[in-house]
C-alpha cells in the first residue's frame, strides 16, 4: 500500500506558479479541463489562480476606464497653422 501512495503522489501535479503540489480537488479539477468555467488555469493552484483572476479583473476594469474616456480631438493653435 505505501508504495501505491508513493506512485501517486509522484503523479501528483503541481503549479506552475509557486510549485506547490495540488490538493486532491484540484487535482480532479484539473483532470475535467477545459469543463470548468470561462478564465480557468489549470495548471495553477487556488491562490495562484485566484491572484491571476484578480489580476485579469483589474486589466478589464482599467481598459472597460480608458474606452470610456473620450479621444480628443486635434484642435487648438497647432491644428490651425497646419491648414
Amino acid at each position: 500500500m505505501p508504495r501505491q501512495s508513493c506512485e501517486r503522489e509522484a503523479r501528483r501535479p503541481a503549479c506552475a506558479d509557486c510549485g506547490a503540489k495540488f490538493t486532491d480537488d484540484r487535482w480532479k479539477a484539473a483532470e475535467a479541463y477545459p469543463k470548468p468555467r470561462p478564465r480557468w488555469h489549470p495548471a495553477l493552484c487556488d491562490p495562484c489562480e485566484k491572484q491571476t483572476l484578480a489580476a485579469d479583473q483589474q486589466a478589464d476594469n482599467e481598459r472597460q476606464e480608458q474606452d470610456q474616456i473620450p479621444e480628443q480631438k486635434a484642435g487648438g493653435w497647432l491644428s490651425r497653422l497646419r491648414t
